[in-house]
């Protein structure tokens, strides 16, 4: 049995945030029945609940029950970078290799479909500034020449099957006066960039936000802090049980919008969904400083990324800091250690913006928005799939059981067919184009995964990262000090 650690290591997005949500249980006891179990608060889960209730007509939206193993949202949502940054250019080679020029282009203008979401669906519940979105543009920083050759051979070979001004290509340009990169980046040593679209949002209040508005319906029942252990197959009644440690509760339909923790209760994708830890940092900064967010990119493994909230708080959200992590990669390949901190990563991050940003005007060393220990530097797991892309849609051989890692407007219509629930289409979930074909939890796809050898390839990326750590732009690591 896998779930999250109970002393994950303080995240500056969950305590400034400073949530009545944070423990809450909408009931005293666990209830014995529901219409659907969600178990996860987080994006997915939270997402999924919201949509649901937006698709049913009528006011005939189903009861929810959500269950979270911790606190609310206290995963990897609570944990992230909070860049809205669809993948515009960056892994058109690596897609189009396998799913053709149009394939390719369709999983692209599906991430691409999410900006404009969330523009609507914030903008229509009038929580656009509570939960700090911006949309603006943001750009890919080359910062050696191994780094350019593939951020613009990506770009150039996307040009090329799609056309100049073709879908999304269209939307993203070059900066390749070195000059011009660094004002625009105001990343020093910056010798070219790529520019596209982008948003930014704090997720926890995200996550919170559509939470309340949906608790405020008396149709979503929220438990904190109540794990998930087992989940049965559909009875002769049609309903499903799943066991806590509070007791048992019966559903019609249970939405799995677990993440990294699927294989806990879904034994075949064990092998296929695998965690994997980042560090993020919360630093003091001026008002408006960064202009832009963005990321830096040595070569295709060592990379920082960033941006700044908007006022009153200001503070810059600085994520990655793999020219120092890459010396050691078992730190976060196939690691769950949220309660740990990385080694030497926070005087890395408070030194950060006086070596890399170009007029730098704090101090030096930076100041954290808080202490280490209180959520100035933090770390989280992310879940990873063996084939780099999301399961979603019903279980295979599992009635009543759908699966989802994102593309939650697409799956709510299906559950509410299950359930006898007329629908119609809101307008923000109108947005999204079809869900790509690599996106289906298939039962070929599932059964073809389990061969391949997870362990391989989690050597092959630590190789990779050892080779990425001999180079000459990673960063000293800092030596285990012993009496």
């Amino acid at each position: 049995m896998v779930l999250p650690i109970d002393n994950p290591t303080k995240s500056f997005w969950i305590e400034g945030a400073e949530s009545p949500l944070r423990n809450h249980r909408s009931t005293a006891d666990l209830p014995k029945q529901t219409d659907v179990l969600i178990i996860g608060s987080g994006y997915t889960g939270a997402s999924f609940a919201y949509w649901l209730q937006k698709f049913a007509s009528n006011g005939a939206s189903p009861d929810i029950v959500m269950l979270e193993a911790r606190d609310v949202c206290g995963g990897a949502t609570g944990r992230n970078g909070g860049q809205l940054r669809p993948h515009f250019y960056s892994r058109y080679r690596n897609w189009s290799t396998r799913f053709g020029a149009d394939g390719a282009l369709k999983v692209i203008q599906h991430e691409a479909a999410h900006l404009k979401a969330f523009d609507k669906l914030l903008k229509s519940e009038g929580i656009a500034k509570k939960v700090c979105f911006k949309l603006g543009e943001t750009f890919d920083a080359a910062m050696s020449e191994e780094a350019w050759d593939r951020l613009k051979g990506e770009y150039e070979l996307m040009k090329k099957d799609h056309g100049e001004n073709g879908p999304i290509i269209g939307e993203c340009r070059l900066i390749e006066d070195p000059k011009e990169a660094e004002e625009f980046t105001q990343m020093k040593g910056c010798i070219g960039a790529v520019v596209h679209p982008s948003g930014q949002v704090w997720p926890y209040k995200f996550v919170h936000a559509l939470l309340e508005i949906l608790l405020g319906t008396a149709k979503l029942n929220l438990q904190s802090h109540t794990p998930a252990l087992e989940v049965s197959a559909r009875d002769a009644d049609g309903y499903i049980t799943v066991t806590t440690p509070r007791g048992d509760i019966k559903a019609k339909t249970v939405v799995h919008a677990t993440n990294r923790w699927a294989g806990h209760l879904l034994d075949e994708f064990q092998k296929l969904i695998h965690g994997g830890r980042g560090t993020i940092a919360a630093i003091k900064a001026p008002e408006g400083f960064i202009k832009n967010t963005g990321a830096q990119h040595w070569d295709a493994v060592i990379n920082n990324y960033h941006l700044q909230l908007p006022p009153p708080y200001n503070t810059i959200i600085i994520g990655g800091a793999k020219p120092l992590t890459v010396h050691d990669p078992w730190q976060y390949i196939n690691n769950d250690k949220e309660d740990e901190q990385f080694r030497g990563v926070p005087e890395f991050y408070a030194g950060w913006p006086k070596r890399d940003i170009v007029g730098w005007q704090g101090n030096d060393p930076a100041d954290l928005e808080k202490k280490v220990e209180e959520g100035g530097v933090w770390s989280g797991v992310y879940s990873s799939s063996i084939d780099s892309f999301p399961f979603v849609g019903p279980v295979p051989r599992r009635d009543g059981m759908p699966r989802i890692l994102g593309s939650t407007a697409h799956l709510a219509p299906l559950v509410l067919r299950e359930l006898g629930i007329e629908y119609n289409t809101p307008e923000a979930a109108a947005i999204f184009p079809p869900l790509p074909d690599p996106f289906y939890a298939t039962e070929q796809r599932i059964d073809s995964l389990q061969s391949v050898d997870a362990i391989k390839k989690f050597q092959d990326d630590v190789n990779d990262n050892l080779a990425s750590s001999k180079k000459p732009f990673a960063a000293p690591y800092p030596q285990v000090v012993t009496d």
